[in-house]
């Protein structure tokens, strides 16, 4: 360091599910400071790790490191859950105080009661959770009794997915409607709605899961398609459909996010888990959890006039970069590291 040179910070950033060199956010100083970042990543790395899936050895590893390297730095950051408890217990049991920031704090499905008091043990010592919705944050606040002030939502932000070519084998003749995604979905409803619809081509991409084992005629299933074809389908539609499993389901932002970017109409169960991801939004139809008629109807009208919900849907895009851009990740991340070496 030269002289008059302010010292830089370090930032520990651990993911669950990504891999180490992933793009989260875009920060190399604060307030003229260099900022350092030390990357971990709980996919597994060796055949040892590849070859026990259950206890996720390569979290706990991933969690060991990052807790070690933790030790004298600005601020620690885990990703989900599950990485965020093993990161807490790995800094407790090594004495470790670095401030703790639980990024991308969301449950798909509560986890049993026996979980939740091994979960509550684990994130009392956390000191901020990044929800991405508000209700999620009153939610897991008194799920795992831990104060409300803790948290602060902060909206899922990425960029554009873009839609690739796709052959013309993997798509109807005429408008359909697709589905994307898998977590938290009501596919029986999804199958239900398509039997009530015959004349309507469903296409559904996902992960293999029983219920779409045997789809209705009119309903074609991809499972693990590319990105870029998922998105080249999808951006062919007439609506994306989101069905959600109940009323308090909280998935499907990351899908509602790439649709209103892309300009796509929507189609979703109104859950107070999306609220702040689909109220208010002109090319947005909700539906009331557990309606099939909801759905039918739904359905019928966006294929009916195709152009008049895509224009709906254009109200949405004009805005979508704004309010969906990463730098707002990079502001939230830049508060907690400076209220962290305060």
């Amino acid at each position: 360091m030269y002289w008059g040179e302010k010292p830089g910070l370090r930032v520990v950033n651990v993911a669950d599910l990504s891999p180490v060199g992933e793009p989260f956010v875009e920060l190399l100083s604060i307030d003229d400071r260099p900022l350092e970042w030390a990357r971990y990543s709980g996919l597994p790395a060796n055949a040892l790790e590849r070859a026990v899936p259950r206890p996720r050895v390569s979290r706990y590893r991933a969690a060991w490191q990052a807790a070690n390297a933790a030790r004298g730095a600005t601020a620690l950051v885990s990703h989900l859950p599950r990485m965020t408890a093993a990161v807490a217990d790995a800094a407790r049991l090594r004495g470790i105080d670095t401030p703790h920031l639980a990024f991308s704090f969301n449950f798909t499905q509560l986890p049993a009661p026996a979980a939740r008091t091994r979960f509550r043990r684990s994130l009392a010592s956390v000191d901020q959770f990044c929800t991405y919705t508000g209700f999620e944050a009153d939610l897991y606040a008194e799920v795992f009794a831990i104060p409300r002030d803790r948290f602060r939502p902060l909206c899922w932000t990425q960029e554009a997915p873009v839609p690739g070519a796709v052959h013309p084998m993997l798509l109807p003749s005429g408008p359909f409607v697709a589905a994307v995604g898998g977590e938290g979905r009501d596919f029986a409803m999804l199958i239900a709605a398509a039997r009530a619809l015959p004349q309507v081509p469903f296409v559904v991409i996902a992960r293999q899961t029983p219920l779409l084992m045997d789809p209705p005629a009119n309903m074609t299933v991809h499972f693990n398609l590319p990105y870029a074809t998922c998105w080249g389908i999808a951006a062919r539609a007439a609506a994306l459909l989101v069905p959600l499993r109940d009323a308090e389901t909280c998935c499907g932002h990351i899908t509602l996010v790439s649709a209103r970017m892309l300009g796509l109409p929507i189609v979703t169960t109104r859950s107070r888990g999306t609220d702040e991801y689909t109220q208010d939004f002109a090319g947005t139809t909700l539906v009331p959890a557990g309606s099939v008629e909801g759905w039918v109807e739904a359905i019928r009208t966006v294929i009916a006039d195709p152009d008049a919900a895509r224009a709906a849907a254009a109200i949405d895009h004009a805005e979508a970069a704004t309010l969906y851009d990463r730098s707002r990740w990079s502001t939230y991340i830049r508060d907690f590291v400076a209220q962290a070496r305060a």
